[in-house]
């Protein structure tokens, strides 16, 4: 058993999963073993993550055109797919509503950063300041 998960490590997890569904991969068992690293699920953090993903395949084409409408000059499908997915996290997280916007931007930002390139922090931050508004 490893360590439990955190808010914030739920919030990666969900990523994770997002980032590879998102990308075709299914979401099984065996994604999720892969996105929890070692680590535990306490119930509370398996409800959010699974509200999360849910949310996100559920309403991905709405999610989606959401982000689309606020870009100017620019596709979704020119995106940095790690940016992508951290962007369609906190999309999902504003639809379930029930983290104040300025923690979904902040914590999306920590994890484009992470993941992304230097650019990425910056961009995911300006788009969510949009996509809240």
């Amino acid at each position: 058993m490893g360590q439990a998960l955190s808010r914030s490590e739920s919030r990666e997890v969900a990523f994770r999963l997002i980032f590879a569904t998102g990308n075709g991969a299914a979401f099984d068992q065996d994604a999720w073993m892969l996105a929890l690293d070692g680590k535990t699920a306490p119930a509370p953090e398996e409800q959010y993550i699974n509200q999360v993903l849910n949310t996100f395949l559920d309403l991905r084409e709405k999610i989606d055109a959401q982000i689309s409408e606020r870009l100017q000059k620019w596709t979704i499908d020119r995106f940095r797919q790690t940016d992508l997915a951290v962007l369609r996290l906190a999309a999902a997280e504003m639809m379930i509503g029930t983290v104040p916007n300025a923690v979904i931007i902040n914590e999306a930002v920590k994890l484009a950063k992470k993941y992304g390139d230097a650019q990425s922090g910056g961009f995911v931050n300006g788009l969510l300041a949009k996509l809240a508004e």
